[in-house]
């Protein structure tokens, strides 16, 4: 038993041990045993608290308080009233002789006295609370009450029995498997928590007792019910009724992933196992850098859950580094003297701690705390010499103050701090310089009186360093004008706005400190605008200072003029500004806030060409006036402005604010827009734009929750319509979306509840109007009340199975659980849906209770898990069954082949045998391969993979030197030699695999341009090299021979489409080249000698004879042509071939009028002089009967005329006839060409060429036809 007990428990032990005495001693005067002595229907009562000071005596050990409790009924007692007083002995004595010794409950002391107790919490509770057990005196109950002292089992007839020997239950676990009772000991709280347990015992159905030690600061909660009800209870009462505490540590930046744990994992686990919330800082948000960086975590929670936590992370820690950074905070004017003079200080300190490293604030920067960084007890250590070192130094030193110049503090300090800390290493003291807006002027020096002096004349070096002095723009107004701060402000915002002031500091090499355009709008005093000028030299000051004093003077006060319109007039007045400045010299300054400034810039020739000074400063004077009356014009001829004001929620103006140009955009306004103005009564706060339409409140005019707007009486009403609307819309909503539900969360909970990255809130939303907002210990969803009874229904079922949660491990050999997890962990995730557990898996990096290789941790709710198991154990026997497992090895090389492109082949494999197939890396110079499945699957898969390995091993990769000049002819036109090569040799060269064969010739400008490289099938492979070679070994012996042929008949010889050219060459297995162009006869076969010289004969042998015969145009035009009959019937019957060598050039027909008049037009055309000259080729047998049957037709020939005869379109159709039939019979009849205009044409001329008799039959059918047809 504890010896660190709540004073519940040490009032049980108290009473417990009393009791036991007055049992034992009542045996011994009656002769009766201990355990008979005990009465047979005994009770136990919960009594009122002991009294302030009572202390406890000694008490037995659980074991002996256990056996010396009889069975016991439970009575319920009210708590004490404060006036409550021990009785006395005589009224004891009273009240035992009225009831009777065996019914009399025995008396324990006072300090066994408290508000509430229970039989098994007496015993000691679940959660290792002690509580007391007290025994009631002087209340007279009736024993036979059911109600109060129910049955344990056996009949009060029996003969009374022992602690443990009662038929009825025998053990207070049994009392507890229909009732039960948790303790709770927790901080007291301030306020009073009565209202909040009772609406605990209304939602849980448990009963609640309170008690308060005063001393302790402690209140424990005694919760009775059935275990549901308590367990609900319990919980609810940690979460609401425990005072929170926050404790922020810092880790080292780099042990955040140690602490955070893989995805948040060691977050979850110290979480779940000290019910402590936890926040850490994100990886970008460390305090400080390098070595000093730290990571804030936050640990949240009541006070044992939060320490517990702390050590955890500590630990956790600790597995990364156990390096630490401290921050020593000491006051900042001790840092220059830990440092010393030259640093010699902080050297001394780093010395005297190696171990770790230490860093000095600088004199402006924001921190005062020193940062040390090492082992943990080294930065301990270093910490408690920094302080003593401070206090010693800090006794050590004197303080002296010197006066100096405010705007010379700066020169003191220097760049980013640059000249205190030249005076403290210089030194060895600190340079304390007020704030700049402080009043005071007094600089502060601290250190040893021997280095002081040296110190202060070290700031008043510096604060001399720049020469400096002031100018007045009040001042240069002149003593005649009465309002030298409205001068001032209107020259400098006007200087401000043309960049007057950089051209002075450029010049001069001067810095000039000008008050800001906000602080100039500003000012109330005249002093507050002077400007400060900085130099290095009086010389340069002075010459600033002039510059200033002339661009003043060159600006008086008549130059500026000036008035005040409404902000939202402003645009209005845009658009006169440039006209103006280039018309009048006049240049305009447009204030958001509705100020109009004029400045007269000069070079104006109607006012600067007036020799009389007060002349022309009255025209300066008109002209600003002009200026601004004609501003005045243009706003009086524009639609003057309303106000309006509606009321608007204080609650919803900012938002409006805020999206002010999307509200004046869908209230149409958008037109005058940029004239409308919005006052917001409880906007003053927000930031204001520069052209912002929303101006600050003002409090003496505007209600808080009230909207002015101001501009156009259209725009306005439309925009105070728009304001109604949202206003009206936001209550509609708001009323919609008003209900709400709280509901208490274990703080263990909180994070499981939200899920990682806050998945689970985001489903549960999704599609629902609700917000759910996240507390410390409770959820809390605001919506529509179908949305949010739908929400707290899943949030409650939530908590409900992760209070019911628990774990189990199952053993599963580790080769299993790749197929049990699946591809992507998309079994494990479908479990993990389905029955809301989570499914883990051993991994090295995991920050929960390590795994053996063969086990599986299943973690959720008691049925989830049992179904879990039971599907993962259904599974991992199918993978047993199915899970027979070969490996074999295949040569590297083939891995390619086996896989197939992309996969495919490898694929195909699997699927046809139902199995998984895994390939080991391509590393050496063969590859793993596992193949799991069925028996036969696998056997199937394996005899896939080596019939393939097979395959490409009886592939060969040879490579044949071939000189680059027999390429061309080895790959033949299109690659048509080298396809046969390979189907010479058996192979099909569009196959892969057996019987392939690639040929692959190397690409122009490789480097190895001679190999030529055969893939493919072993035997075809070497029967084409051994082809190639013989082919570049018969190739080597060719030569090259040159036959005559007369150009002319090149193209005979060749043959029409090459035919004569291809029939040489396949013949007699040589390559016949013809000059390409040129006058060439020569003729280039290559081969081998006995086969040019056949070649070279029967080339020869189709050179023919020729003769030329001279004709007319007019008879070449009437017989000539490849086509003609003529010609052909030289051809066949002769057996000579008739060529054109010259045809002179026909003159053009002459233009035919379509609407000409006559029926039919003859059209002629002058063929006299001009001639063709014909070529007749063939043997010298049969070419003189060709010439004669030239001749012969040439003399039979008539003149051939060109006719146009007019039918109407409408009857073309009857002279072309059935599918052409009548023109043709008219062509064949009379050897004229016959030609009808196309379908659709409206021509309706019918065109006839040929001998005149023969157009004039012609014309004859064609009548005739349109005649049978009409």
């Amino acid at each position: 038993m504890s010896t660190h007990l709540s004073p519940a428990a040490q009032f049980a032990a108290a009473a417990a041990a009393e009791a036991e005495a007055e049992a034992r001693a009542l045996a011994e005067t009656s002769d009766v045993p201990v355990d008979e002595a005990v009465p047979t229907t005994p009770f136990l009562a919960i009594c009122p608290a002991a009294p302030p000071g009572y202390v406890a005596p000694e008490f037995p050990a659980l074991e002996t308080l256990d056996e010396s409790l009889p069975e016991a009924t439970i009575c319920v007692c009210p708590p004490a009233h404060p006036a409550y007083v021990r009785p006395e002995a005589e009224e004891v004595t009273a009240v035992t002789a009225s009831i009777g010794d065996e019914n009399v409950a025995r008396h324990v002391s006072a300090a066994a006295m408290f508000e509430t107790a229970a039989v098994d919490s007496a015993v000691g509770s679940d959660d290792g609370n002690d509580v007391a057990v007290v025994v009631e005196r002087k209340k007279v109950v009736d024993l036979a009450d059911q109600e109060l002292f129910p049955a344990l089992g056996g009949s009060s007839a029996k003969a009374p029995v022992a602690w443990g020997k009662s038929a009825g239950p025998r053990s207070i676990g049994d009392v507890k498997a229909k009732r039960a009772t948790e303790v709770v000991d927790l901080p007291m709280m301030q306020e009073s928590v009565g209202q909040a347990v009772i609406k605990i015992m209304e939602r849980s159905g448990a009963r609640i007792d309170v008690s308060h030690n005063a001393v302790l600061a402690t209140s424990t909660y005694v919760i009775s019910g059935t275990p549901d009800a308590v367990a609900k209870a319990k919980r609810e009462v940690i979460t609401k009724l425990s005072p929170r505490v926050t404790q922020v540590v810092a880790v080292p930046a780099e042990a955040r992933s140690s602490v955070v744990g893989v995805r948040g994992r060691g977050l979850q686990t110290i979480q779940t196992k000290t019910g402590a919330v936890l926040s850490v800082a994100r990886d970008g948000d460390a305090f400080d850098s390098g070595e000093f960086a730290t990571i804030d975590v936050s640990v949240s929670g009541d006070a044992v859950s939060v320490a517990a936590a702390v050590a955890m992370v500590e630990a956790a820690a600790d597995k990364r580094t156990t390096r630490r950074v401290a921050f020593e905070t000491v006051p900042r004017d001790a840092h220059a003297l830990l440092v010393g003079k030259g640093g010699a200080g902080l050297r001394a300190l780093q010395a005297a701690h190696p171990g770790v490293t230490l860093r000095i604030p600088g004199p402006l920067d924001a921190s005062v705390a020193i940062g040390v960084a090492g082992e943990r007890a080294a930065v301990q250590a270093a910490c408690a010499h920094i302080r003593e070192a401070t206090n010693m130094v800090m006794s050590g030193s004197q303080v002296l103050s010197v006066a100096v110049a405010k705007r010379q503090h700066r020169f003191v300090v220097g760049d980013k701090g640059s000249g205190l800390r030249d005076i403290a290493l210089a030194t060895g003291c600190s340079v304390m310089v007020p704030a700049p807006r402080a009043a005071s002027d007094q600089i502060s020096v601290r250190g040893s009186a021997a280095d002081l002096p040296h110190a202060v004349q070290m700031v008043l070096e510096r604060a001399a360093s720049l020469a400096i002095d002031t100018f007045d723009p009040a001042l240069a107004a002149g003593p005649a004008y009465g309002r030298p701060l409205l001068y001032a402000q209107r020259a400098l915002r006007y200087f401000h706005d043309r960049a007057r002031f950089r051209r002075i500091e450029s010049e001069f090499g001067a810095v000039l400190r000008v008050a800001t355009p906000a602080a100039i709008a500003a000012a109330t005093d005249a002093a507050q605008l002077v400007i400060e000028i900085t130099a290095p030299t009086p010389a340069a000051v002075a010459g600033a200072h002039a510059a200033l004093a002339s661009l003043f003077a060159a600006f008086p006060p008549h130059h500026f003029n000036g008035i005040d319109v409404e902000p939202h007039q402003v645009s209005m007045l845009a658009e006169s500004v440039g006209r103006l400045q280039t018309v009048r010299s006049v240049y305009t300054l447009l204030s958001p806030t509705g100020g109009v400034l004029v400045v007269y810039e000069g070079f104006n020739p109607d006012v600067d060409r007036i020799p009389d000074a007060g002349e022309r400063e009255r025209k300066t004077r008109e002209l600003l006036r002009q200026t601004l009356e004609e501003f005045r014009s243009t706003l009086a001829v524009a639609e003057q402005p309303v106000t309006l004001v509606t009321q608007v929620p204080v609650a919803q103006q900012a938002a409006m604010a805020a999206g002010l140009e999307s509200l004046l955009k869908a209230a149409s306004a958008n037109e005058g827009a940029s004239r409308v103005v919005l006052r917001f009564g409880s906007v003053a706060s927000v930031e204001t734009p520069a052209n912002s339409r929303v101006t600050p409140k003002k409090d003496d005019v505007l209600a808080a929750d009230s909207v002015e707007v101001r501009g156009p009486a259209d725009a306005a009403a439309r925009v105070v319509s728009e304001l109604e609307r949202r206003v009206a819309q936001a209550a509609a909503n708001l009323a919609l979306r008003s209900f709400r539900n709280d509901i208490a969360v274990p703080q263990g909970l909180v994070a499981r509840v939200v899920g990682r990255g806050g998945e689970t809130l985001k489903k549960l939303r999704a599609g629902r109007e609700v917000t759910i907002d996240v507390g410390d210990s409770s959820v809390r969803i605001v919506g529509t009340r179908a949305d949010v009874d739908a929400v707290s229904a899943e949030i409650s079922a939530l908590i409900e199975r992760l209070a019911d949660e628990t774990s189990e491990t199952i053993t599963v050999l580790a080769e299993l659980h790749r197929a049990l997890i699946g591809s992507g962990g998309k079994f494990v995730k479908r479990l993990g849906d389905k029955y809301h557990v989570r499914i883990q898996f051993p991994k090295h990096d995991s920050d929960d209770e390590p795994l053996g290789a063969d086990e599986i941790r299943i973690r959720g709710g008691r049925s989830g898990v049992a179904a879990a198991k039971s599907e993962l154990l259904e599974l991992a026997a199918y993978e047993v069954e199915h899970g027979h497992t070969v490996k074999f090895t295949v040569p590297a090389d083939c891995l390619p082949h086996v896989v197939g492109r992309a996969g495919s082949r490898i694929g195909e494999i699997k699927d046809a045998s139902d199995t998984r197939i895994d390939l080991g890396d391509n590393t050496g110079s063969t590859v793993d391969v596992t193949i799991v499945g069925t028996r036969a699957g696998v056997a199937q898969a394996r005899a896939a993979i080596e019939a393939v390995v097979a395959e490409q091993q009886a592939q060969a990769d040879e490579v044949v030197i071939v000189p680059v000049k027999h390429h061309r002819y080895l790959i033949g036109a299109g690659g048509t030699r080298v396809r046969e090569l390979v189907t010479q040799a058996g192979g099909d060269p569009d196959a892969t695999g057996a019987g392939s064969c690639r040929v692959q010739f190397p690409r122009n400008g490789s480097t190895d341009s001679e190999s030529v490289r055969l893939k493919g099938d072993r035997v075809i492979v070497e029967a084409v090299r051994q082809r190639i070679e013989e082919l570049v070994a018969e190739r080597e012996r060719q030569v090259t021979v040159s036959v005559s042929i007369p150009v002319s008949q090149h193209a005979f010889v060749i043959g029409r489409g090459g035919s004569h050219l291809k029939q040489l060459q396949e013949l007699h297995d040589v390559e016949i080249n013809f000059p390409r162009r040129g006058n060439e006869s020569n003729v280039k076969i290559s081969g081998l000698p006995e086969n040019c010289e056949a070649a070279s004969a029967a080339l020869l042998a189709l050179v023919r004879e020729e003769t030329k015969i001279s004709v007319t145009l007019a008879q070449h035009q009437r017989l000539g042509g490849r086509t003609s009959a003529l010609w052909r019937r030289m051809r066949s019957e002769f057996g000579v071939q008739v060529d054109a060598a010259h045809v002179d050039r026909a003159p053009a027909k002459p233009a035919f009028d379509e609407d000409s008049v006559d029926d039919l037009v003859y059209l002629t055309v002058a063929l006299d002089g001009l001639s063709a000259e014909w070529i007749l080729r063939g043997e010298a047998s049969k070419l003189p009967a060709a010439v004669d049957a030239v001749n012969l037709a040439l003399a039979d020939t008539v003149e051939s005329v060109d006719a146009r005869l007019r039918v109407d379109p409408r009857s073309h159709r009857h002279i072309i006839g059935k599918q052409g039939a009548m023109i043709a019979k008219i062509r064949d009849a009379t050897t004229c060409d016959v030609s009808v205009p196309a379908r659709g044409s409206q021509s309706p001329w019918v065109s006839i060429t040929g001998p005149r008799n023969e157009v004039d039959r012609a014309i004859e059918m064609i009548n005739e036809a349109i005649e049978e047809r009409a």
